[in-house]
């Protein structure tokens, strides 16, 4: 939606001067659409801060049945929360029109990125992108009643700065009651051209889940391809077939092909039922490109009958590489060759010393001079300790080799006992009892300021007011503990795993903008009893003279808890 366009007026309904006021309230800053009915503008509201920007859907049909429609349409909407659909804040009624006021999505829609780059979008980058995408959809399946959007295609999918991929124009959804068949449908145009079901284009046709799986295999097909697949009608009436994704980019994978073109069926009981149905086939699609990126001498398979007809996965591996292009270990005996021992430098210098003189060398006869009180004739000092060649010992001070007064004073054959008791038998010293304590006090201080340290780490954040929440989470953003900042926004409670894509999102602004160095609370001011509007100026690391002012919009959870629902930069 960050491409403005003029609006033309084909419906009769004439849009609103840039710069006039909305409800007192609400001032437009640009029409950037329009949808079957209406106009969609960015405004900006005045009433709380002229920073707080968002989007605002106006219904200009004066029918009472399109009012009623619409309002159907932002009830059911208000109710909705997912990360990958804008937020819906309000609905009223002025000046004879009705509007619908909801989350401003900065960013690129895939049709305008497929316009700027002019060519098909990467495999893998595809299936990241439309896996949010599926899982948006699965949500509004599931909501009661049933929510089908029913205009899924690259112009409703935008993609935020931060790599995050976002649902956007409810215009023609509807509710879907399963088993009567019937559905209630908010505006007269079912669908765009090339990304509708046939069963959208009659008003007694089956919808389902199904539908919305068409239009997103419409889109996959788009983005691959760069070519818009044939309408419905087309296909219906047409003699030549569509060309399979594969025919017209040979890059694509055959499980990708064959999950496209399943997604395509005309018949809804030949697609996938659910969305979820599609997303496991895109999964596996993703996990064999990185498998064979992983192993550029694999064989590269031709076939196109798709994931049924590959291998359980727990045997490609094996099947994919020969045994001997297996890559092999170096011929070393415990995976390396030997490498010096770092802390042998820190060894005490060692020196060849020879015994002294007043002793017999080492592993000889005893002196037969010496008399039996001292050794028996003919013994052998020797033993496993006292190898007969001389040993390494550590360097001793000069005094170390003159025999001590005691030592003097011995018979000769007790001096060397005592002398050889002394070398095999080192004394053991302990410390001093006030160096015992003083290590302990040391080492309880060290544990003490660990556990403080892991505390402010793990614990769970302090989010009982919006001015902590909002400095938590940008402080978290200062510091890139990431996860941390995740642990301030909604998602954290309503998406338990959104954190590594919150990860991803928050490592790819720091990327692009920068790492957040400072930070300053403006204002926050009340939108309603449990909505906050939070005006924050960061500095960051590339831009440090131009600091960027961010929206910070916040929801009291559970009476206690205040999260941050979005924040997006002007």
């Amino acid at each position: 939606m960050s491409e403005e366009v003029a609006y033309s007026n084909t419906d009769g309904a004439q849009p609103r001067a840039v710069g006039s006021i909305v409800n007192n309230r609400y001032r437009i800053l640009a029409v950037v659409g329009r949808g079957g009915l209406g106009v969609v503008y960015r405004v900006a509201d005045i009433l709380y801060s002229s920073n707080n920007v968002y989007a605002l859907k106006e219904l200009a049909d004066p029918s009472p049945g399109a009012r009623k429609q619409f309002e159907l349409e932002s009830k059911w909407l208000q109710e909705l929360n997912h990360n990958n659909i804008p937020r819906v804040r309000e609905s009223f009624e002025w000046d004879e029109r009705v509007y619908l006021v909801m989350d401003y999505v900065d960013g690129e829609n895939l049709e305008q990125y497929l316009r700027r780059t002019n060519h098909p979008l990467a495999e893998e980058q595809a299936l990241q992108w439309m896996l949010p995408i599926c899982d948006a959809l699965q949500y509004l399946h599931t909501r009661t009643p049933p929510l089908l959007h029913r205009d899924v295609k690259p112009a409703n999918i935008i993609v935020t700065p931060g790599e995050h991929p976002v649902l956007v124009d409810f215009g023609i959804a509807k509710a879907h009651l399963p088993g009567m068949n019937q559905t209630v449908t908010f505006v007269r145009k079912a669908g765009t051209e090339g990304y509708a079901p046939p069963e959208q284009y009659a008003a007694t046709g089956l919808t389902g889940p199904w539908s919305d799986v068409y239009g997103l295999g419409a889109t996959l097909y788009q983005l691959l391809t760069g070519r818009v697949p044939q309408t419905a009608v087309e296909r219906i009436t047409g003699d030549t077939p569509m060309p399979r994704p594969r025919a017209i980019n040979p890059k694509i994978s055959a499980v990708t092909d064959s999950a496209i073109m399943r997604a395509l069926e005309l018949k809804p009981a030949n697609r996938y039922q659910s969305v979820t149905e599609f997303a496991a086939q895109m999964m596996e699609a993703i996990q064999q490109t990185k498998f064979a990126s992983s192993a550029p001498n694999s064989q590269q398979r031709n076939d196109v009958e798709g994931p049924r007809s590959l291998p359980p996965t727990a045997h490609r591996s094996q099947q994919s590489v020969p045994p001997q292009q297996q890559p092999r270990l170096p011929a070393y005996p415990f995976g390396g060759p030997s490498l010096p021992n770092p802390l042998a430098q820190q060894r005490p210098a060692m020196t060849v010393s020879p015994p002294p003189t007043s002793l017999p060398p080492l592993g000889a006869p005893i002196p037969s001079n010496l008399s039996p009180n001292q050794a028996p004739s003919g013994d052998v000092i020797s033993g496993p300790l006292m190898p007969s060649a001389p040993r390494l010992q550590p360097a001793r001070p000069a005094t170390s080799s003159t025999p001590s007064r005691a030592e003097m004073s011995m018979p000769q054959g007790a001096a060397t006992a005592s002398r050889l008791q002394d070398i095999q038998q080192p004394k053991r010293r302990g410390l001093p009892l006030p160096a015992l304590i003083g290590a302990l006090v040391v080492l309880m201080a060290i544990i003490g300021g660990a556990s403080v340290m892991a505390y402010q780490y793990f614990a769970p954040p302090d989010r009982s007011t919006p001015q902590i929440a909002v400095s938590g989470y940008f402080s978290a953003l200062e510091q890139q503990n990431y996860g941390r900042a995740w642990q301030y926004t909604s998602d954290s409670r309503n998406d338990p795993n959104s954190q590594a894509t919150a990860v991803n999102a928050f490592s790819a602004d720091d990327g692009r903008y920068g790492a957040v160095t400072s930070f300053t609370v403006n204002q926050i001011a009340s939108d309603s009893a449990s909505h906050m509007i939070a005006n924050v100026t960061v500095k960051r690391a590339k831009s440090p003279g131009s600091p960027l002012t961010y929206n910070v919009n916040l929801t009291e959870y559970d009476g206690s808890t205040w999260l941050i629902d979005s924040a997006s930069s002007q």
